[in-house]
C-alpha cells in the first residue's frame, strides 16, 4: 500500500510550470492589449481631471462615456481572457494528470504495489508516502523532453 499526494504534484512538478509558461505565451497578445485599454483609459482620465478647464462640458461629457464604455470593455475583456486562461489550463491539467496516473501506475507496478490511495487521507505515515518517487519520475520525464 502507498499513498500519492496529487496536490503536491500539481504544484511541484516542472510540466506544470511549463503548462503555465506556455498558457501565458499563448494569450500574451491579449494581455498586451489589455495594457494597451487601461493605458488609453488613463489618457481618458488625465484629460477629465478637475484641473482640465479648456474641456467644453459637452467634451468632458462626451469623454466621460467614451471612459465609461471603455470601462466596460476591459472588465468584459479582461473576464473572457481570464475565463479563456483557465479552460486552456484545465484541458493542459486534464492531459497531465493522465500522465500522473501512467507513472503512478508504473511506480506500483515496480514497486510491487497493491493500493496507492490519494486525496481523501486523513494521516500517512510518510514510509507509504510515495509522492517524492512520482514527482522525481515527472522531473525525469520533463529532462527527457527537452
Amino acid at each position: 500500500m502507498a499513498y500519492v499526494d496529487v496536490a503536491r504534484l500539481l504544484e511541484d512538478a516542472p510540466q506544470v510550470a511549463q503548462i503555465k509558461a506556455r498558457i501565458r505565451e499563448e494569450f500574451r497578445a491579449r494581455d498586451e492589449r489589455l495594457v494597451e485599454m487601461q493605458k488609453q483609459m488613463r489618457v481618458l482620465r488625465e484629460k477629465l481631471r478637475p484641473e482640465s478647464r479648456e474641456l467644453t462640458a459637452e467634451e468632458k461629457e462626451r469623454l466621460q462615456k467614451d471612459l465609461a464604455t471603455r470601462k466596460l470593455q476591459f472588465q468584459r475583456a479582461r473576464d473572457e481572457l481570464e475565463q479563456d486562461k483557465q479552460l486552456r489550463f484545465s484541458e493542459e491539467e486534464e492531459r497531465f494528470s493522465k500522465i500522473i496516473r501512467e507513472v503512478i501506475a508504473q511506480v506500483a507496478q515496480d514497486r510491487h504495489l497493491d493500493l496507492v490511495l490519494q486525496g481523501g487521507v486523513l494521516w500517512v505515515t510518510p514510509r507509504i508516502d510515495i509522492t517524492d518517487v512520482i514527482l522525481a519520475r515527472l522531473r525525469e520525464l520533463a529532462e527527457q523532453k527537452r
